[in-house]
């Protein structure tokens, strides 16, 4: 009977906050690291950092294209969706890539993580209104949130979820277009 009520107490702990890297200067969401690759010298891994930016379906992804010092800067966007009171409501999260190659090895970052949520068909809200698109930071980080109840603070907690693993799969993706 013990072990039933030590579940019942842990489990809400499972869902508790993931832990997401901040800029100490900017406090902002920032993902970085350095990724080692094997026979992969500085052209492949350009062409291959390019394709991956270029395939995000954003036509305008790439915004600094430098081969000769191994940069590629570029934004883009990812969906994911969460359910929310009996249905299931989607978003785009917006960021900027940066990468930074060298032969055998990248560096990337990712920064400037927007949220803009897509309207349900039918609705008249524009999903691609600029107005729509808010930080990351303000939606989840505890600091920035404000005061909420406890529905309030169950719905960021899922969102936070959902934002952290669409965040994972894109730079596993990454990391395997790279390699």
């Amino acid at each position: 009977m013990r072990f039933f009520w030590l579940i019942i107490f842990l489990f809400p702990l499972s869902l508790a906050a993931q832990t997401f890297p901040v800029d100490a200067a900017s406090g902002k969401i920032y993902y970085a690291e350095e990724v080692l690759v094997k026979d992969g010298p500085l052209l492949d891994l350009y062409h291959r950092g390019k394709n991956w930016l270029v395939a995000r379906k954003n036509k305008k992804a790439v915004q600094v294209d430098d081969l000769a010092n191994g940069v590629l800067i570029g934004s883009s966007s990812s969906s994911f969706s969460m359910r929310q009171v009996n249905k299931n409501q989607s978003y785009q999260l917006w960021y900027t890539l940066k990468l930074q190659m060298e032969d055998d090895r990248y560096w990337y970052s990712l920064t400037d993580f927007q949220v803009q949520p897509v309207p349900a068909p039918g609705n008249s809200v524009p999903a691609k209104s600029p107005e729509n698109k808010k930080p990351l930071e303000k939606m989840i980080l505890p600091a920035q949130a404000a005061k909420q109840n406890k529905q309030e603070e169950v719905w960021r907690q899922s969102f936070e979820a959902a934002a952290h693993s669409c965040i994972t799969t894109l730079i596993q993706d990454l990391k395997k277009s790279m390699n």
